[in-house]
């Protein structure tokens, strides 16, 4: 299982986590600790990855099979 936010970044295709990072005006290596869940994001850093993916936290945040989708 992994969190939503590694999966819709990973679909944006040229989305690294050096860019996200820079976006939301983070190290890479902060940002692949709030990734992998290792550390929260604070209020104004979910705001940031709130408008950066167009989606709210709750959906961010939950938990999504890591298997690929199989159709």
């Amino acid at each position: 299982m992994l969190l939503r936010l590694k999966r819709e970044r990973l679909l944006k295709g040229d989305w690294t986590q050096a860019y996200v990072a820079e976006q939301l005006g983070l190290t890479r290596q902060a940002f692949n600790q709030i990734e992998t869940g290792k550390r929260k994001p604070s209020y104004e850093v979910m705001i940031k990855l709130e408008n950066l993916f167009g989606m709210s936290h709750r959906e961010l945040f939950s938990l999504v099979d890591d298997k690929p989708d199989s159709a």
